[in-house]
């Protein structure tokens, strides 16, 4: 029997994620220094995000930033059976920092100086258990097969049957609880797949077609009941391709729509303080505002080494730019937030552009549809389809 998609469905999401896949391909390799910084932080904030998500924890993003800023818990009430959030996220920028992407580690090192959340209630071994889970990520993406294929969907379809097979991050179906001699549906709290998430991308650049180890938050998306965690991991494991394209072609194309914003938002940038010095620090404050989220002066001066007054500066400096608005938050604190531009600037014309209207680009995605039909036509002839 085979684990395949029926047909029709895996050639379409095949392509559409080869498509996708050269985009992000051409959209990083030309980008400009701005774009590239401002899009790493992005990718830090949602890791963060899916990660503490993932773990269960339940809150807006708006109280997510205040949380970042220490001025609130992350949840109401806090949820103490869950892994504590600033061990979780503190893990997380920690592996960035080790990131063979230098713009990753930048953006990394800055954001921590900018962390300012509240101590969570400790529970003795929170940071060595976070770090653990990360460390057994690594353990299992290095544990993979070598692939040869240029394109990333052997290897993913690998790491998807590995992670399945694993107890820390195969999915959990429900369970019934006897509470008082009645069965009670229990329904698993979150997953540590966060961690293979952030990993992701350095299993796939460059040798499978992502040009950075860019983290893919929300990647592993492991449907219920896979095969027994204890069982041994297969020299050639197997899951269904659809999940595995599936869930390529939705990681790739929250990658190749963070990747748009962040060129929109650095075009903007560059036009607002066109007449301001390259490098300077409101330039600097205005792309983590854009990529990253809104900060309170505090964590501003922290993440700039500024002093109070030098940030009040920079502050008036973005205002009159009209790249910043601010608002009050918890304890009424003033919290900053980038102002994107006011006039709509085509949004799909800007979407398509970086494939559509390069030769390069076009002639790598030639040369992926030629790669996916072939890869196609050995999947459809090797011995285990049956």
């Amino acid at each position: 029997m085979s684990s395949s998609a029926p047909d029709g469905l895996q050639p379409i999401t095949a392509v559409l994620s080869a498509v996708l896949l050269g985009r992000i391909q051409v959209g990083v390799t030309r980008a400009p220094a701005d774009v590239l910084r401002i899009f790493a932080a992005t990718l830090v904030r949602e890791s963060l995000i899916t990660a503490l998500r993932q773990e269960g924890h339940e809150f807006t993003e708006q109280r997510f930033f205040a949380w970042f800023a220490g001025l609130t818990t992350l949840s109401d009430p806090s949820q103490a059976v869950l892994r504590p959030p600033k061990a979780l996220c503190q893990a997380i920028l920690t592996e960035f920092c080790h990131s063979p992407w230098p713009e990753l580690v930048g953006a990394s090192q800055d954001l921590l100086r900018s962390f300012l959340a509240p101590a969570d209630i400790s529970r003795g071994h929170d940071h060595t258990e976070a770090h653990t889970i990360i460390a057994e990520a690594h353990s299992l993406l290095a544990g993979l097969p070598a692939v040869d294929d240029g394109l990333p969907f052997r290897s993913a379809r690998m790491l998807f049957a590995a992670a399945a097979q694993t107890a820390r991050f195969a999915r959990e179906d429900r369970s019934l609880d006897l509470i008082a001699g009645a069965a009670i549906e229990r329904e698993f709290i979150g997953n540590a797949r966060w961690a293979l998430d952030i990993l992701a991308g350095q299993l796939l650049a460059p040798r499978h077609g992502l040009p950075v180890a860019l983290p893919i938050p929300g990647l592993i998306a492991l449907p219920m009941s896979q095969s027994d965690p204890i069982e041994p991991i297969p020299s050639e494991p197997h899951v269904r391709d659809d999940v595995v394209f599936s869930a390529l072609h939705e990681g790739f194309s929250r990658l190749d729509r963070w990747l748009s914003e962040a060129q929109l938002a650095a075009e903007h940038i560059r036009a607002q303080l066109h007449d301001r010095r390259r490098g300077g620090r409101s330039l600097q404050l205005a792309e983590y505002l854009a990529g990253f989220g809104p900060m309170r002066s505090r964590q501003i001066e922290q993440l700039l080494g500024a002093s109070r007054n030098g940030v009040a500066v920079i502050i008036t400096a973005l205002e009159t730019s009209l790249l910043l608005v601010s608002h009050k938050s918890r304890n009424a604190t003033q919290m900053y937030a980038y102002t994107p531009a006011l006039a709509a600037s085509a949004p799909d014309a800007a979407h398509t552009a970086p494939f559509a209207s390069s030769a390069s680009a076009i002639a790598e995605y030639d040369e992926a549809m030629r790669a996916i039909d072939e890869l196609l036509k050995r999947a459809s002839t090797s011995p285990d389809s049956d």
